[in-house]
């Protein structure tokens, strides 16, 4: 899993991969993926669902402040 860092509208990981935050529900990631967030639910074009649970996703990733160990994460408010 990879390590995420949330910098404003964007979100890099430690691999390389980049999540762009357009709006409050569309982000696009360098790979091509939009991913389409409404309430706690984020969707991906890809098949990808992932649900906020507080600082958790439900693809077992946490949020602390600005860093993310996860992909599900990065979508979740800041706790």
């Amino acid at each position: 899993m990879s390590i995420w860092q949330i910098l404003g509208s964007f979100a890099v990981s430690d691999s390389g991969d980049t999540v762009h935050k357009i709006s409050d529900s569309l982000s696009i990631s360098t790979n091509g993926t939009s991913y389409t967030t409404m309430g706690l639910t984020t969707v991906g074009s890809d098949g990808s669902v992932f649900i906020q649970q507080g600082c958790f996703s439900s693809d077992g990733s946490t949020r602390m402040g600005s860093v993310a160990t996860g992909l599900g994460a990065v979508f979740g408010q800041d706790y």
